[in-house]
C-alpha cells in the first residue's frame, strides 16, 4: 500500500481501536438502551418486542455454561413462517471458523433437552415440566452455578469468599445490628426473614459439600431462590456498618443470590411463557456459522500504521488540529511510547481480532433477509463499547444494556461487498476519538471510568404468581406492550408511602405448584404497585376503571380495629390512613372469574392496622407473607398464605390484609 492509497476499510477500523483504546479502555459509562427508540417492527410478530427481549436476555444468560473470556455466547429469536416455529440462533466470539465448536455444541445439546420440556407445556398447565425445565437447567448449568457459588475458582483463578462464609458473615452482622441499634419493624421483619433462609442456605450447601450430587445441588439453588425472594437484600445489607461487614463482601453476596437464583426464575418464566404463548413450546436451536470468506486477515505487512497519521486523518476529517505531543503529555507517556504502543495494538487487532458473537448474528441475519428478523440480541453479557456502537448504527435490532469497556481485538466480518456499514461505523469512531480529544485538552487531564461490572441482570415480565421481578434500577413490565415506571414516593413531599394494591386473577385458579390442594386451601396474588397520586392510577387488567368507580375517600384506620369492606368488579376501595401508609384495594375481573348465574365475582376484604403486640407476632411467624413498602420500586405480586392474608410494613406500620372473592353482594369477609 503507498502513502496515496487509501487505507481500507478494515485498517482504517483497526487504527480507530488502537487510538481510541490509547485514550481510553473504557470509552463510556455503563448505560441502558431504551427500547422505543429505534424504528424496529412490531406487526406480524407473535412475540410482543418486550416479550422477546425478556426469551433472548434469559436464554443468552442460560448460555454462560462457564466463567471466562473465550467464546462468549449471544442470543437472538427468529418467528418462522406463519409461527410454525421459533429458532434460537446461538453465536460465539470467533477469531477463525473452527473456533468454540465444542461450546456450541455442548449449548445445543442443553438447549435442546429444555426445549423438548418445554414442547409438552400446554395451554391448560403441565406443572411437573416446570421443575423439570429448572433440573434440566441446574443440568446444563452446573459449572457455572458452581463456580458462582465460590465452589470452583474462576478463569483468573483468584481467591473468594464462597457464600457459605459471605452469609455467615451477613448473619452475624445482622444479629449485631439487631442488638446494637433501634430497627422500625418493617427492617426487624426482613432481616429475621432473611436470618432464617440464610441458615437454610448454609445446612444445604454443608449436604452437597458431603453428597455432590445433582439433586443436591437443585435444592441449593433452590434454597438461594428463597433467600432472594426475601426482597430488598440490597436496602438490607447497605444497612450494615462497614466496619462490620466489608462493602466488597455484601456486594459479592448480593451478586451471587441475584444470580444464582435467576436459574429458577428462568425455569419458571420459561415454563409460563411457553404456557401462554404456544410458539415458544416449538423452539429450535440454530447454530449460527458464518462463510469462511468472512474470517479473512488483512495482512500486516499491507500497512504503516503511525499514531501521528492516524490522528491527521481524523483532525482533516472534521477540520481540526491536534499536537500530538501535547496529547501524549496529557496521556503521562512519550510520543515514541505512544506511537509504538499504538502501532503493535493496531497490528494485534488486524492479526488476531474476534468476529463477536453479537456482530455474527447481525450478519447473519442481514444475508438470510427473514421477513420476520430478530429484534434483540443478548450475549451472556452486556454489549461492549464496540458492538454497541457498531448496533447502534446497524439500526435494526435492539440490545438492552452497555458496559462501556472496549476491547481491542475485536473486528467486523470481512466482506467483499459494499462497505457502506464500515465505513458509517468508522465515521462514529472518529467522533468519539474527536469528541476524547478535545476533552482531554479542554480538561487538561484523562477521563477515567471505573472499571464496570460487565454482567447485569435483565429484568423479567411480573407474573400473576411470581413474588417479584428483579428490576434493578429498570423499569418493571407491567404488562405485555407496556412499561411501568417505579413510582417512588418523595420524602420531601409525604411521610405516607400510598400503593395499591389491584387483584386480577386472585382465585380464579389452584395454584401450579400444588395442583391437590382443596378448594379451601387454594392461594391467589395481589399485585402491589407504588403510586404518588392513587386515585389517578389505572388498574393493570383487560377492563380498565371508569371515572366513576374510584373512590377518593379517606378513611384514617385506628390501631387494632378491624374494617371488613367489599369492592366492586372494576372498582376501587377509598384510600385508608394507617400511620405511615396510604391503602387503596383495586378489583378486575377476567372470563374465568365469571360466575354460572353470570354475575361477576366481587371481592371482600378485611383491613387492621396492627398493635405493636400482633405486629411482633406477625415478625416471628409469618415473615414470609410480609412486604415492605419503604422499598417498593415498582408494581410486584405477591402470593397470599393459605388464609388468603398477607401484611405491608412501613417505617413501623404493620397492616393486616385479607382478601375474599363473593360471588353476588358486597359483604364483610369475616
Amino acid at each position: 500500500m503507498t502513502p496515496s492509497t487509501p487505507p481500507s476499510p478494515a485498517v482504517t477500523c483497526a487504527e480507530n481501536i488502537a487510538l481510541l483504546h490509547l485514550l481510553h479502555s473504557v470509552p463510556d459509562p455503563p448505560s441502558r438502551n431504551p427500547i422505543d427508540r429505534l424504528p424496529i417492527r412490531q406487526n406480524g410478530y407473535t412475540l410482543s418486542l418486550l416479550r422477546e427481549r425478556s426469551l433472548v436476555g434469559t436464554l443468552a444468560f442460560l448460555s454462560n455454561l462457564k466463567d471466562g473470556p473465550e467464546h462468549i455466547p449471544a442470543v437472538c429469536v427468529q418467528e418462522g413462517p406463519k409461527s410454525a416455529f421459533l429458532s434460537v440462533l446461538l453465536a460465539v466470539n470467533k477469531a477463525r471458523p473452527g473456533d468454540g465448536k465444542g461450546v456450541l455444541q455442548n449449548l445445543k445439546l442443553g438447549f435442546e433437552r429444555i426445549f423438548a420440556l418445554l414442547s409438552r407445556v400446554s395451554d391448560d398447565g403441565t406443572p411437573v415440566v416446570e421443575d423439570q425445565v429448572f433440573t434440566a437447567i441446574i443440568s446444563m448449568c452446573s459449572v457455572r452455578i458452581l463456580c458462582r457459588l465460590r465452589f470452583i475458582s474462576n478463569s483468573r483463578n483468584t481467591p473468594k469468599q464462597p457464600i457459605k462464609e459471605l452469609l455467615q458473615e451477613a448473619i452475624n452482622s445482622i444479629r449485631w445490628l439487631e442488638k446494637e441499634t433501634v430497627q422500625d419493624t418493617g427492617l426487624l421483619l426482613l432481616s429475621r426473614s432473611f436470618v432464617g433462609r440464610a441458615k437454610e442456605v448454609i445446612k444445604l450447601v454443608d449436604a452437597w459439600a458431603k453428597h455432590r450430587t445433582p439433586a443436591r445441588l437443585v435444592e441449593l439453588v433452590e434454597g438461594v431462590y428463597r433467600v432472594w425472594r426475601v426482597g430488598e437484600l440490597q436496602d438490607l445489607l447497605s444497612t450494615i456498618p462497614n466496619r462490620i461487614m466489608d462493602p466488597t463482601s455484601r456486594k459479592n453476596l448480593l451478586n451471587i443470590i441475584s444470580k444464582v437464583a435467576r436459574y429458577r426464575e428462568a425455569a419458571r418464566f420459561l415454563y409460563r411463557t411457553a404456557k401462554k404463548i404456544p410458539l415458544v413450546r416449538r423452539m429450535k436451536i440454530v447454530l449460527v456459522g458464518l462463510p469462511q470468506s468472512v474470517f479473512q486477515k488483512i495482512p500486516t505487512n499491507q500497512c504503516t500504521p503511525t499514531l501521528p497519521s492516524t490522528v491527521s486523518r481524523i483532525s482533516t476529517l472534521h477540520g481540526q488540529r491536534w499536537n500530538v505531543g501535547q496529547v501524549c503529555r496529557l496521556l503521562n507517556v512519550s510520543e515514541v511510547e505512544a506511537n509504538d504502543r499504538f502501532a503493535q495494538q493496531t497490528r494485534k487487532t488486524l492479526k488476531e481480532a474476534k468476529i463477536h458473537a453479537e456482530i455474527q448474528l447481525l450478519f447473519y441475519c442481514e444475508l438470510e433477509a427473514s421477513k420476520l428478523p430478530p429484534r434483540v440480541v443478548c450475549s451472556t453479557k452486556d454489549a461492549c463499547f464496540l458492538c454497541n456502537a457498531f448496533i447502534r448504527i446497524y439500526g435494526k435490532m435492539h440490545t438492552p444494556r452497555c458496559h462501556g469497556r472496549l476491547y481491542p481485538g475485536w473486528r467486523l466480518p470481512f466482506s467483499l461487498r459494499p462497505k457502506e456499514v464500515e465505513q458509517r461505523f468508522n465515521r462514529e469512531l472518529a467522533n468519539y476519538i474527536r469528541n476524547s480529544l478535545t476533552t482531554l485538552l479542554s480538561r487538561q487531564q484523562k477521563t477515567i471510568y471505573p472499571d464496570p461490572p460487565e454482567s447485569t441482570l435483565l429484568t423479567l415480565p411480573v407474573s400473576v404468581s411470581t413474588l417479584r421481578s428483579l428490576a434493578l434500577p429498570e423499569a418493571v413490565i407491567k404488562k405485555e406492550g407496556e412499561i411501568l415506571q417505579p413510582q417512588t414516593p418523595n420524602p420531601s413531599e409525604t411521610d405516607k408511602l400510598p400503593f395499591i394494591l389491584s387483584n386480577p386473577k386472585a382465585f380464579s385458579e389452584p395454584s401450579e405448584r400444588t395442583p391437590s390442594a382443596s378448594p379451601a386451601a387454594r392461594t391467589g396474588n395481589v399485585l402491589i404497585r407504588p403510586s404518588n397520586d392513587v386515585a389517578s392510577q389505572t388498574l393493570p387488567s383487560p377492563q380498565r376503571l371508569s371515572s366513576n368507580s374510584i373512590s377518593v375517600d379517606n378513611y384514617t384506620l385506628l390501631q387494632g380495629q378491624i374494617l371488613s369492606k367489599g369492592v366492586e368488579v372494576s372498582h376501587a376501595s377509598p384510600l385508608y390512613n394507617a400511620g405511615h401508609l396510604e391503602v387503596q384495594i383495586e378489583y378486575s375481573t377476567r372470563p374465568n372469574q365469571i360466575t354460572p348465574n353470570g354475575h361477576p365475582r366481587n371481592l371482600s376484604y378485611s383491613i387492621e392496622w396492627l398493635a405493636v403486640g400482633e405486629a411482633e407476632i406477625v415478625l416471628e411467624q409469618h415473615a414470609s407473607s410480609i412486604v415492605s413498602a419503604e422499598s417498593l420500586e415498582g408494581e410486584i405480586s405477591h402470593n397470599l398464605d393459605d388464609l388468603n392474608c398477607f401484611y405491608i410494613t412501613a417505617q413501623g406500620s404493620v397492616l393486616k390484609i385479607f382478601l375474599q372473592p363473593r360471588n353476588t353482594g358486597l359483604g364483610s369477609a369475616l
